[in-house]
């Protein structure tokens, strides 16, 4: 994937054309079929995943829900980036998907070797980790709600 298609990605849309080549230099492209495991809970975090097509979904062990339906432009895998811990949820594709994969360990490197670069990368994996931390806010807000009303009658 070029540097500028990686542009289509929600979470690289503002990083500079020094970043996004940079990232390129630790990705690798493939396709995986639908209902084929990406990777599964509780599994080492080995890389970020950027969505060029198709869908996945996300769900955690034991819960009938899943905790979201991503598409196309969006990303996953990124708290692994992070903290190094285990997945924290599986994620499986809901049809034939075009994902980038970006090794985790490359990517660091790469940017230890760039800090003005990686303040920029860390930056919009925050930003998109608060964006998803105040939906899930206001999803448990909601739940909570809703048992609260239950338990009322």
């Amino acid at each position: 994937m070029a540097a500028t298609d990686l542009r289509q990605i929600f979470l690289l849309k503002d990083l500079s054309t020094d970043a996004l080549a940079l990232v390129e230099r630790a990705a690798t492209s493939l396709v995986v079929e639908g209902g084929v495991e990406i990777f599964r809970e509780g599994q080492p975090a080995d890389g970020l995943y950027l969505l060029r097509a198709g869908s996945v979904r996300v769900s955690k062990a034991g819960s009938d829900a899943d905790v979201v339906m991503l598409g196309t432009g969006s990303h996953f895998g990124e708290l692994g980036l992070l903290d190094d811990a285990p997945r924290s949820a599986s994620v499986r594709a809901n049809e034939r998907t075009e994902l980038v994969k970006v090794d985790g360990e490359r990517l660091r490197a790469l940017l230890d070797a760039e800090p003005a670069i990686a303040a920029r990368f860390y930056r919009a994996v925050a930003r998109s980790i608060a964006k998803r931390l105040r939906v899930t806010t206001d999803d448990l807000a909601f739940a909570r709600q809703l048992a609260q009303e239950r338990r009322r009658g």
